[in-house]
């Protein structure tokens, strides 16, 4: 475990935050689940597109830890040779979001606990100077390894709410 207290509380908030996502996604039906809501997206597409882009992001802050500002489209492209076009976030959400709609709920679950697991894991191995190294994330443009881990609780947050208006339109 880190002995630094930011990790202790970056890690608490990602746990906090993780708390709601999946007490909102347990308040739905199976059934609920995999009704598209927003944009098309089910509730399963936004907990696959979770799972997925925290490994990506985290694999981008662990490249800012070896690298020297690298840059995460450019850094990442090898991963995805079948992403045709500039990369552009709601295409590329698009893109990763068709790939993983076919996993089922058995597999979502686990698969973004195992991936906040492994991330959490990773935070405890970060030095104060780990965290100050930076990068450039193709959406939120410069990030520290630090911007890295709260962009991941803001992702959390902000699905979590869309995730909280589909159970109240479930409701009426």
């Amino acid at each position: 475990m880190s002995s630094l207290p930011e990790i202790a509380t970056l890690k608490h908030k990602m746990i906090l935050e993780r708390g709601k996502l999946l007490d909102a996604v347990n308040a739905l039906s199976l059934t609920e689940r995999a009704e598209p809501f927003l944009d098309g997206w089910s509730v399963n597409d936004l907990l696959a597109h979770l799972a997925h882009s925290e490994a990506v992001n985290v694999k981008f802050a662990k490249l800012i830890l070896t690298g020297d500002m690298p840059a995460q489209v450019e850094a990442l492209a090898a991963d995805f040779p079948d992403y045709t076009g500039p990369f552009a976030l709601d295409h590329f959400n698009a893109y990763m979001t068709a790939k993983l709609r076919a996993r089922g709920p058995v597999e979502l679950l686990p698969e973004l606990n195992d991936t906040r697991a492994e991330t959490l894991r990773w935070m405890d191995t970060l030095t104060l100077e780990q965290l100050e190294r930076r990068g450039v994330h193709a959406a939120w443009g410069n990030q520290t390894t630090r911007g890295m881990l709260k962009i991941l609780i803001l992702h959390d947050k902000m699905h979590t709410q869309d995730i909280l208006k589909r159970n109240r339109a479930a409701q009426t």
